[in-house]
């Protein structure tokens, strides 16, 4: 037997052609073979699995080590604890300094302890260079477990070491730092996780299990899917739809729209879907399989919610009621509510172009009655084909927009939005039977008196510019409502006279009836409009000359001034002017014509003038009040 002794810490025997270390079995190990090691475990069970493995082999060759050295009952705590370097030196791993020694004791038990030092020719960076280039961050896996085992076998408290700087990184010298573990906090802990590690194969294993659950939820959800999508394919009602999926999830389903009234329910009545509406709070930090789907939780519940989109533009929800602590399965039930929210959106598309296509139709019929195309009995022949009593007194209203301010919206996306929620108002809102028609600068409608009732049309189209202020955003509208009529024939002169009507309209003054112009819209027409040009410019002179932004302003004046019946504070609120700003445009008005503006003759004549002119020349003027308003 030949025993040799590096130094009084180390001492190498050879029994029976065996290796010994300090009486314990041992195996030389070349660095090389260490680094083909590294390479494959990182390959194969990746670098985070890697770093606990080596540090817990570190860890249990330095607490060996630490025990055999706490043994030592002739050494005191700083001495056993500076054998530390010198053993792992000894064994070939690096080479070892201490820097910065601090430890704290009281009532014989350690309550801090902070060192620093260096290792110098770490075999594990320097393998570690050799395989993979420089690291992102430390790569001595083994070092910072051999110190924390060794320190925590001799100081009998867990303490953790980490490298502040690595070789592995490119830098010259490792620089490490070893605390207690209570210091250390959370950053000790993922280098303690290994106890917390599943072995690979059962976390194989659970994966396995998660992929075949996740298999068997997907083909439910699309088996649940088919179901709802034939549901559909037959021409079958939301209502049936909903009933088709209730049996299967046996969940209280809720359908609203954009504006949150119930389109359509099951499983839960409408007054107790009312009664627990106002409860509802978003959950936060729950985590759903659909980043759409968001939870919402109540007394005794929870629903899961889900937008209906169509063509990108919300349009309603989908919701799904958990009554009684009933638990959502967010996975599966998250899929199947994104699933009902499609095949929604698809029955609304449906239904929008079934509705674009009658109001198409209608509109189309429209403007073939207002050319005179038709005789009575043909209009009253196709009328019935839309459920529409054509023989009652009807009004022709005139509908139009201007832009609130400039905007990116084209004029072409105001009009259908418009057009759409005209549609929408009276199909859902009112209920109400209308001809809808496009002209280029205007929707024309045309309303039966039946139908409106005992609410009076004028109530009727201001319910529709309060509906629209709400829907279409960035622009105000105005109508003009045309005289009552009996003769469907008469449509076109009906039309004329709603057009008269809407250009007098003002965003004080929205709705103009065609009764309003009194005399004045009797008799303008397309044969004296040249007579009533000569009317305006008498009575208006040179205001009317070479109409520009600032006589177009004290035109405008003029008329709210008059309109007022001359009162100065609430034409002065009208045109936001202080009453000293309107004495002086109505001073000049006055110089300019010549005229006792307290003359109710002359007033008369001014405001013929001005409502002619709004009317005749509706196209010159229009432009002025877009810069105005």
């Amino acid at each position: 037997m030949n025993t040799f002794k590096l130094n009084d810490l180390l001492h190498i025997r050879q029994e029976d052609e065996l290796l010994f270390a300090n009486n314990e079995r041992s195996v030389f190990v070349t660095t090389r073979a260490f680094g083909a090691m590294q390479q494959d475990l990182i390959e194969n069970i990746g670098i985070n699995r890697m770093k606990t493995f080596f540090f817990k082999y570190g860890y249990q060759l330095g607490f060996d080590d630490g025990r055999e050295v706490a043994k030592n009952e002739s050494l005191s705590l700083e001495e056993k604890i500076d054998y530390g370097p010198i053993i792992h030196a000894l064994k070939g791993h690096v080479r070892s300094r201490i820097t910065e020694k601090e430890i704290k004791v009281s009532e014989n038990k350690i309550k801090s302890l902070r060192f620093k030092g260096t290792w110098e020719n770490s075999y594990e960076a320097e393998q570690y260079l050799q395989n993979f280039g420089v690291s992102d961050g430390p790569v001595c896996y083994t070092l910072t477990g051999y110190a924390s085992g060794y320190t925590t076998a001799v100081v009998g408290v867990d303490v953790f070491f980490k490298e502040l700087q690595c070789q592995g990184q490119g830098a010259p010298c490792c620089i490490w730092e070893g605390r207690l573990i209570s210091e250390w906090k959370e950053e000790a802990e993922e280098f303690f996780s290994y106890s917390k590690e599943l072995p690979i194969l059962r976390e194989l294993e659970q994966a396995h299990e998660k992929l075949m659950l996740e298999r068997n939820n997907l083909a439910h959800v699309s088996k649940t899917y088919n179901e709802l999508t034939n549901e559909l394919l037959k021409g079958n009602s939301l209502n049936s739809i909903l009933n088709t999926l209730y049996k299967q999830i046996q969940l209280p389903i809720v359908v609203e729209d954009s504006r949150q009234h119930v389109i359509t329910s099951i499983g839960i009545s409408l007054e107790d879907y009312e009664s627990i509406r106002e409860a509802f709070t978003e959950s936060p930090g729950k985590k759903q399989c659909h980043s759409k789907v968001r939870v919402h939780s109540f007394e005794n519940g929870t629903r899961l919610q889900t937008p209906i989109y169509l063509l990108e533009q919300h349009v309603g929800t989908c919701s799904f009621l958990y009554e009684n602590k009933r638990i959502p399965n967010y996975g599966v039930d998250s899929m199947i509510l994104d699933r009902l929210a499609s095949i929604c959106s698809l029955l609304f598309l449906k239904e929008k172009t079934e509705v674009e296509s009658m109001e198409q139709v209608k509109g189309h019929f429209l403007e073939e009655i207002v050319s005179g195309k038709y005789t009575n009995q043909e209009i009253m022949r196709k009328a019935d084909f839309i459920q529409l009593d054509l023989s009652d007194q009807y009004h022709i209203i005139a509908l139009t927009y201007e832009f609130l301010n400039r905007c990116d919206e084209k004029a072409f996306t105001l009009h259908n939005k418009t057009f759409e929620a005209v549609s929408t108002f009276f199909r859902k809102e009112k209920n109400l039977n209308v001809l809808i028609g496009q002209q280029l600068d205007c929707l024309i409608l045309l309303i039966t008196e039946k139908q409106v009732g005992q609410e009076n049309i004028g109530k009727t189209i201001q319910a529709l510019l309060s509906f629209l202020k709400k829907e279409v955003n960035n622009a105000l509208f105005f109508a003009g409502i045309s005289s009552q009529n009996s003769d469907i024939l008469e449509a076109g002169v009906a039309v004329d006279e709603a057009r008269s009507a809407v250009r007098i309209s003002s965003r004080d003054k929205p709705i103009t009836l065609f009764s309003d112009l009194g005399m004045l819209g009797i008799l303008i027409n397309e044969q004296n409009k040249q007579v009533i040009r000569k009317m305006i410019r008498d009575q208006l002179g040179v205001l009317y000359e070479d109409v520009d932004q600032n006589k177009f302003e004290m035109l405008e004046t003029l008329y709210h001034f008059l309109e007022q019946g001359g009162n100065l504070d609430q034409t002065a609120e009208n045109l936001a002017l202080s009453k000293s700003g309107l004495r002086y445009r109505l001073n000049k008005i006055t110089d300019l014509l010549s005229c006792d503006l307290r003359d109710p003759q002359r007033q008369f004549q001014l405001m013929m003038a001005l409502k002619a002119l709004k009317i005749v020349d509706h196209d010159r003027m229009k432009k002025f009040q877009l810069d105005y308003m």
